[in-house]
């Protein structure tokens, strides 16, 4: 598993203060970690495909962006190329979650902030996601 990141500041605000973007094409997916996370206080948006991603990254500018890789329309590779291509979106960290295995240098070479594994751990959730809000 690749490490993740802190915020070069270390802070770690409280989950009030923090957008969080959850990017996957699977539905069940999408709402539990929207249930998740919102019980603990975090306010949540989903997106279906990388397309509708970033279209709502640009409305909402997340502090974190929850990212699958296999999805219909466009993919997690070709949603992060564009958003690091989008100076309104460039800086908003990205941590992929997937269930596929042997992903380690596809993931790496996207330079990401971390990978959580399908599937999750809640407490390593919490702890990545606490990481990001600010």
């Amino acid at each position: 598993m690749m490490p993740t990141a802190t915020p070069a500041d270390g802070s770690r605000a409280g989950a009030g203060s923090c957008a969080v973007l959850v990017v996957d094409d699977d539905r069940d997916i999408r709402e539990t970690l929207q249930e998740i996370l919102e019980t603990e206080g975090y306010e949540v948006q989903t997106a279906r495909n990388g397309a509708d991603g970033l279209e709502r990254a640009r409305a909402v500018r997340p502090s974190l962006i929850l990212l699958d890789l296999f999805m219909p329309v466009m993919d997690g590779a070709e949603f992060r190329h564009r958003q690091i291509e989008d100076r309104q979106l460039a800086d908003i960290p990205v941590v992929i979650v997937s269930a596929a295995a042997g992903l380690e240098e596809r993931i790496a070479a996207l330079g990401v902030a971390g990978h959580l594994e399908k599937p999750l751990d809640i407490e390593h959730l919490f702890d990545v996601v606490g990481r990001y809000c600010r």
